[in-house]
């Protein structure tokens, strides 16, 4: 096997790609492609402009055979060499009828972004015959085989990579504080990490067994053996699949799950009214405080009397009249006095400003009467594309998509729809900080 340079316009795609069956063109496997890959086609070119091709991941290609063949035909990547089609010629899309019109629109605005001298030539690798690609195809695409294939991470080995997670932040200290056996340490190196995560998304689940998330930081305010009683028995209920992810798949479950902890619940009544993050609790004794081991920490959110803060910390230049003297009261209104008030009016302020933004910046194709989630998509798609960072609007994105954050749509729905459904003063204080930056964003 060599390596080899070659340009986009040397290369073929596989029309016996595994994909797809009786593919009988270029064209037609592309449209194939295209079509079946959607949105994941349009994740992958984007991550080509923004970064190049990936150098962990080379396409491997065996010479065209035949009378009147030229090339090279890609028998690995073929997304790849599909989404560079698109891009160097987003003209091929033209006649794909069965290409949804959203896919076609955000392709050809990453064509015009993309320039081909910033991959070619590509480097790829030359294959001698069919049966040594297939030996690696077979390594990359069917799984670990034992160790011969791509083993992949579980998820405390992809939460450990991605950093700040919160359900890292409790098996520490769990691990730290729990007097654990050697054979329960043992079980948190394979516990099913999402399943935490589900619990530990849901606001409720949070405010009872008194822990606050403030700008991605779990805190607490329980002395220590009191907050370890709950987490040490929902971790070991996890780790033991006493709880499985059935059983705790819905909000409604996750309550469940937590009224059947029993004593096991903290006594909320021994709150101290300082919140700490939770690798400062884990080095106090039983029920005790450190502060000489305190680390230095910005001002907390949770002190935080209203919704948006003072405009010199968060610097908002609204130019609509109704819009500032809603953001004066949302910086004026204590928010454990009217948290329902507030909430609403914020779902007011959220939307008014996503109309004022999408009429200014005559972003394509919105109009006042888009549903409230397509309003957030498009102006966070504006914003990317005008140079904000994707992880810097995920948490702004995450309200169209995941009705466990704060101030979702779902969750903002609810308090103005629900009889049953009242926010939390702690809830909107978290809520406001995922978003603020996406909020200065929209109003610089």
């Amino acid at each position: 096997m060599s390596s080899l340079e070659l340009n986009i316009d040397e290369l073929h795609l596989d029309l016996k790609n595994p994909r797809f069956a009786g593919l009988g063109s270029q064209r037609e496997a592309l449209e194939k492609i295209v079509v079946n890959q959607g949105a994941k086609l349009v994740n992958l070119a984007e991550d080509i402009v923004g970064f190049g091709m990936s150098p962990a991941h080379r396409m491997l290609v065996l010479k065209a055979s035949g009378k009147g063949s030229r090339g090279y035909i890609v028998m690995d990547g073929n997304r790849r060499l599909a989404a560079l089609r698109v891009l160097s010629n987003p003209t091929v899309l033209d006649g794909m009828k069965e290409v949804g019109d959203i896919t076609a629109k955000k392709l050809r605005a990453l064509a015009k972004k993309f320039k081909p001298d910033d991959v070619q030539p590509l480097e790829v690798f030359e294959c001698k015959d069919e049966e040594q690609t297939r030996h690696w195809i077979e390594a990359i695409h069917t799984g670990e085989n034992d160790g011969r294939g791509v083993v992949g991470w579980d998820g405390i080995a992809t939460a450990r990579y991605r950093g700040e997670n919160s359900s890292l932040k409790v098996l520490e200290f769990i691990k730290t504080a729990g007097k654990l056996s050697d054979e329960e340490e043992a079980a948190l190196e394979r516990f099913p990490i999402t399943n935490l995560d589900r619990l530990l998304a849901t606001p409720e689940v949070r405010s009872r067994l008194g822990l606050e998330l403030e700008a991605g930081e779990l805190l607490s305010d329980l002395p220590q053996a009191e907050l370890l009683k709950p987490l040490k028995r929902i971790v070991s209920d996890i780790a033991l699949k006493k709880v499985t992810v059935s059983q705790i798949k819905s909000k409604d479950d996750r309550l469940k799950y937590l009224d059947s902890l029993g004593r096991d619940l903290p006594d909320l009544s021994k709150r101290t009214g300082t919140p700490e993050p939770l690798e400062q609790l884990s080095a106090h004794g039983k029920g005790g405080s450190s502060k000489a081991q305190a680390r230095p920490r910005n001002p907390s959110l949770i002190d935080r009397k209203a919704l948006i803060p003072p405009q010199a910390q968060c610097p908002l230049n609204i130019d609509d009249h109704k819009l500032q003297q809603m953001c004066r009261e949302l910086r004026k209104l204590p928010l454990d006095n009217y948290p329902v008030a507030i909430a609403a009016s914020f779902r007011v302020f959220l939307e008014l400003s996503l109309d004022h933004y999408g009429s200014k910046h005559k972003v394509a194709q919105y109009n006042s009467d888009l549903a409230l989630r397509k309003k957030v998509e498009s102006v966070a798609d504006h914003l990317q594309g005008n140079g904000v960072s994707k992880r810097d609007l995920q948490e702004f994105r995450a309200l169209s998509s995941n009705k466990n954050k704060p101030l979702s749509i779902d969750r903002l729905h609810g308090i103005i729809h629900s009889k049953h459904s009242l926010p939390t003063a702690t809830e909107l204080r978290s809520g406001w900080s995922e978003v603020q930056d996406a909020f200065i964003k929209i109003w610089t």
